[in-house]
């Protein structure tokens, strides 16, 4: 299959449909899998620079530091939520991949889109593969805020090129808007369960240290670290 068969333009980047924003075959080549590159290309660095510095300051004792992973309701709650959504966008792309085939619509890269949500999830759920992938949270930033940026570009451009097109057909323009908008914003609450979890996570830590050395954390009002 060509990568932009049946699309109403080539590949672009000019079009004459949506402009300023590029052809929708564009935007699902290269715009929608672009955070996904970049975080792949940072991902091997961020492993190199954890490996130099897990040598440089590996302390065999405070291993069962690490090690520890208690948790509270609440904490687990928010953290089902989080793989929630990620599921769910997960679903909303295989609804536009499968909508755009019923079209004989070429998909471009939209199947790269899965890598994204995947690797985003394993990083958060392993720590970054065990702690092996310092820094890791970047990366899930780069996957989130990009999928809202990029996104909403789309949005844009199916908006511009008309909003109202292929009434009649099996996946109307907008149906597509509809659901690009919806995962543009299941990113958003992704990315902030991300900030929560992450700064939950990091009062945690924060105590137990400060529960060896007879300090404690000042905690926004209302948490509890269990």
């Amino acid at each position: 299959m060509k990568l932009c068969e049946n699309r109403p333009e080539d590949f672009g980047p000019s079009s004459k449909l949506s402009s300023p924003i590029p052809t929708t075959c564009f935007i699902d080549a290269i715009v929608i899998p672009l955070p996904i590159y970049v975080a792949l290309l940072l991902l091997p660095l961020l492993f190199l620079l954890s490996l130099h510095h897990r040598k440089q300051n590996y302390n065999p004792s405070t291993t069962h530091l690490r090690q520890k992973k208690s948790r509270n309701c609440l904490f687990t709650t928010t953290s089902v939520i989080y793989y929630g959504l990620i599921i769910a966008n997960i679903l909303m792309e295989v609804l536009e991949i499968v909508r755009l085939s019923l079209l004989k619509y070429s998909i471009a890269l939209l199947p790269f889109v899965f890598v994204g949500l995947l690797l985003g999830g394993y990083l958060h759920w392993g720590q970054g593969a065990g702690g092996r992938i310092r820094g890791w949270q970047a990366i899930n930033g780069i996957l989130w805020v990009g999928g809202i940026v990029v996104n909403s570009v789309k949005v844009v451009g199916l908006t511009n090129a008309g909003i109202h097109g292929r009434k009649g057909t099996k996946y109307p323009v907008v149906d597509q808007v509809t659901d690009i908008a919806v995962m543009a914003g299941v990113y958003a609450v992704i990315a902030i369960l991300e900030l929560v979890l992450g700064t939950w996570k990091a009062f945690r830590k924060a105590s137990r240290h400060g529960s060896e050395d007879g300090t404690s954390p000042v905690l926004p009002s209302g948490w509890t670290l269990k």
